[in-house]
C-alpha cells in the first residue's frame, strides 16, 4: 500500500493545486492514500478529510507541516492545528497529545531541515528517509540516521504541483486504510520510505524557486 504523506496544496503559500484536485490525481496514479501537509496550515487538509472521511477505498490523512524553531516537522493524523515556532520537542509533544505522529521532515535540508543534532535530541518516532525534493545523499543520510535511532521510516513527494505527486511515498504492509492503523504501523517501524530523489541536474531550478519564494515572503523562513 502506497501513501504520499507529504503534499502541499493551494492552502500553502507555495502550493498551487486545490486539495480536491490532488485527491483526484492521486487516485488516477494509483496511490492508496495521501496526507495534505501545508505549511503551518491545517484548514485545507482537515476540510478534505471531513469531506472524504467515510470513503473506504482511499486513505485521506489530515496533517500539516509545522515550522518548529529548529526546522520542519510533519504532523500526521491531527484534527487541531499545531502552533509554529515551538521547539522540536514541544512540537512532538503537542502532536502526540492530539493522537498524531510527528515526523522529522527532510532533516538534512539546508533551508528548513531540523539537522541531525535536533533530531537526535528531540527523539522523533519517525524520520522522513526519502523526500523527492531532496538530493539522494541527503536522503541516504536521513535513512542511515533513522536506522541508527531505530525510528519509523516515511517517504513523501513534498510536491507543490501535480507533476511530482507520488514521486516518493510511504509503503505499508498493512492493508487497513484507517488513519490510526496507518499511524501505528509507522510508529511501530513497519513502514518503508520509497521513491526517487531530486537529481543534481534539477538543483538550479529548485534553488531558484526557493530563493524566489523566500524573497516573496520578505526574506523570512517558512
Amino acid at each position: 500500500m502506497k501513501i504520499d504523506i507529504h503534499i502541499h496544496s493551494s492552502y500553502s503559500n507555495d502550493g498551487t493545486v486545490a486539495p480536491k484536485e490532488i485527491l483526484k490525481y492521486a487516485k488516477k496514479i494509483k496511490l492508496n492514500g495521501i496526507a495534505i501537509t501545508d505549511h503551518n496550515e491545517l484548514t485545507g487538509s482537515l476540510k478534505l478529510w471531513k469531506e472524504n472521511r467515510h470513503i473506504t477505498d482511499f486513505a485521506v490523512i489530515p496533517g500539516m507541516e509545522v515550522s518548529s524553531s529548529e526546522g520542519h516537522v510533519l504532523a500526521l493524523g491531527i484534527k487541531e492545528a499545531i502552533p509554529k515556532n515551538l521547539t522540536a520537542k514541544d512540537t512532538i509533544r503537542k502532536v502526540n497529545d492530539l493522537g498524531g505522529l510527528a515526523v522529522a521532515s527532510h532533516p538534512y535540508r539546508f533551508w528548513s531541515g531540523l539537522g541531525e543534532e535536533s533530531v537526535r535530541k528531540a527523539r522523533f518516532e519517525a524520520i522522513e528517509v526519502i523526500n523527492s525534493r531532496s538530493l539522494q545523499k541527503e536522503n541516504n543520510k536521513a535513512r542511515k540516521l533513522a536506522e541508527e535511532l531505530g525510528t519509523g521510516h516515511t517517504g513523501g513527494s513534498d510536491s507543490h504541483s501535480l507533476a511530482h505527486l507520488g514521486d516518493a511515498y510511504t509503503e505499508l504492509g498493512n492493508q487497513s486504510l484507517d488513519i490510526d492503523d496507518i499511524v501505528e504501523e509507522i510508529r511501530k517501524r513497519k513502514s518503508k520510505g520509497e521513491g526517487k530523489s531530486r537529481r543534481l541536474s534539477g538543483t538550479p531550478k529548485y534553488a531558484a524557486s526557493c530563493v524566489y519564494l523566500w524573497l516573496k515572503r520578505g526574506m523570512k523562513r517558512i
